[in-house]
């Protein structure tokens, strides 16, 4: 402060303050939720934040790896967004670092002989200069780019790069931690179905288990019953009424102890035992 103007002069944060912010920031939307779009989101906007003339873009790889799909952007305009809604893998800048996986910084954007032809007039009409692209990756796999341009004519320092580098490793992180949730997710359910349908067997089963045994049970009585009627009806001084009733009670007794196709096990092949008395 200078004694005679009175006045404080203005405290400018160290750029390195400013990067550790932003990374916190994103590194604490990782950690918080598995929304990947959410992730997305606070990503490109804290980068924005870095001079406050940034153009953020974050493109991710399609499943056949063959283009990559503009998932988030801040500052761009509609004509520079519909050029970078879908890009080839391997041509123009952002193309380039899907396929090699190597970091690209350009000063002069627009005279850069690898930018796509539509992408040159875009970036031309909106005097976008410096540029930097990064790889997103994760595990060895090459998930899509993180990109930032700007209009002022200060080039992007090594720090700068260093923060989108990280940034991209953060967000590299939440995809593959989503990744993760969702095979673990779909891991889990099969594993439900899977003890669902054991636990129904195992109760299919049970009632035909169940079932044998009532029938087995019946079985044995039906056994006595036959045979003493049948031994009853052998004696010829039965009287005719009770030789009738002891008909009756023989023909319901044989028709109670035939095999029914109901009385198979649930869940498996009909039992091949009738229910009849056994012979003695």
């Amino acid at each position: 402060m200078s004694p005679s103007s009175g006045r404080r002069r203005p405290l400018v944060r160290p750029a390195v303050q400013l990067h550790l912010e932003i990374l916190h920031t994103v590194a604490a939307t990782v950690s918080r939720t598995l929304d990947v779009d959410d992730v997305l989101r606070t990503a490109v906007e804290a980068l924005t934040r870095v001079t406050g003339h940034e153009i953020a873009s974050l493109h991710l790889l399609s499943e056949d790896g063959g283009t990559l799909h503009l998932r988030g952007e801040r500052g761009m305009s509609p004509g520079l967004r519909a050029v970078n809604q879908m890009l080839p893998v391997g041509q123009g800048l952002i193309g380039r670092v899907a396929a090699t996986g190597r970091t690209v910084r350009v000063e002069k954007n627009y005279a850069d002989p690898d930018l796509l032809p539509a992408a040159r007039a875009a970036v031309r009409r909106e005097r976008i200069r410096g540029f930097v692209c990064v790889p997103i990756n994760s595990r060895g796999r090459i998930l899509g780019t993180l990109s930032l341009g700007r209009k002022i004519l200060d080039r992007f320092e090594g720090s700068e790069v260093a923060l989108l580098e990280a940034t991209a490793d953060q967000i590299g992180l939440a995809l593959d931690n989503a990744r993760l949730y969702s095979e673990t997710r779909r891991q889990l359910e099969e594993l439900q179905r899977a003890q669902t349908q054991l636990i129904h067997a195992e109760k299919l089963s049970a009632v035909g288990k169940l079932a044998s045994g009532v029938a087995h049970e019946i079985n044995n009585p039906l056994t006595t019953i036959l045979g003493q009627t049948h031994l009853m009806l052998a004696d010829p001084q039965a009287p005719e009424p009770v030789r009738e009733r002891l008909k009756i009670v023989t023909d319901e007794a044989a028709r109670a102890a035939r095999p029914r196709p109901t009385t198979r096990p649930l869940g498996g092949r009909a039992s091949s035992a009738p229910l009849g008395p056994r012979r003695t």
